[in-house]
């Protein structure tokens, strides 16, 4: 069997992605589940987790909903108010000087009419390994009366990603003055993939998810400006007391594969899904 060096596969690679047709519509409209805005069903904490999170450190949970479905959630405590979190969150924009891999990040469409579900779709490009990026283009709603994000691909157009369903949502610690953050994101992926990017995508992504969202919002935790562009009001509640800032087994995988960040890792073969390891 003939080898390339892998320098020629990425340019093989970058020369095929160049001629896709991003405005062309994906070839589905949807295989993952969508989240609901609102708290995640079905999820408890111990006195373990609780003291975990008090030390700073995230906590991934399994959350089971209807049936048989359920999936990995990351848990985090933020010392910065709700409208500090939304902050970080909300600026998709900026993601490239915030999140580790994401090289691009831009909004194309925003909508803010609706008071109760704001509109955001963003292209991203993620670059897991040299060679490999995802370029998807995601639509997000926020639930700013719920403190929820949701999002799947915007289906309008054609991304790398094969599916993606993703929710963050906010609850208020201690009058206000911190955050618990819960986050979770189902992807499914096209054909075979490397080792690598399946370990990072799988594993490493859903803590550095919240890590970063951590550290962003506890440096700067009186700037709510993006999160009020949305319509989050920055009330005594939601900002507490904060007037200043606060400083301070790679394998390759064959006919795709499908994971929930964190959580179960799926192997997707042509008929089925089949669970085969627990992270």
């Amino acid at each position: 069997m003939k080898l390339f060096p892998f320098s020629l596969i990425a340019i093989i690679a970058t020369i095929c992605e160049a001629k896709i047709d991003r405005n062309q519509p994906h070839d589905h409209t949807g295989k993952l589940t969508p989240y609901s805005p609102g708290p995640f069903p079905n999820l408890e904490l111990t006195s373990k987790d609780e003291a975990e999170l008090a030390q700073g450190k995230p906590v991934m949970k399994q959350s089971q909903g209807d049936g048989n479905s359920g999936g990995a959630i990351c848990v985090q405590d933020i010392d910065a108010p709700k409208a500090a979190v939304w902050n970080q969150i909300l600026d998709l924009g900026m993601y490239t000087k915030k999140v580790g891999k994401v090289i691009h990040s831009s909004n194309y469409h925003v909508d803010k009419s609706d008071e109760n579900a704001k509109k955001i779709k963003t292209k991203m490009v993620l670059g897991v390994i040299p060679g490999y990026s995802y370029e998807s283009y995601y639509d997000h709603t926020f639930y700013p009366h719920q403190d929820s994000m949701t999002w799947t691909l915007d289906y309008e157009k054609t991304s790398d990603m094969d599916d993606v369903s993703g929710h963050w949502h906010l609850e208020e610690r201690d009058g206000g003055l911190k955050t618990r953050v819960f986050y979770a994101c189902d992807i499914s992926l096209k054909g075979s993939v490397p080792g690598p990017v399946l370990n990072y995508l799988s594993k490493a992504a859903l803590k550095s998810a919240t890590s970063w969202v951590k550290k962003q919002s506890e440096e700067n935790a009186a700037d709510f400006r993006v999160a009020e562009e949305y319509g989050y009001k920055a009330t005594t509640s939601n900002v507490g007391e904060v007037a200043e800032p606060v400083t301070g087994r790679g394998f390759f995988g064959r006919g795709g594969a499908v994971f929930r960040h964190g959580g179960a890792f799926v192997q997707k073969g042509n008929t089925r899904f089949g669970r085969l390891f627990q992270f």
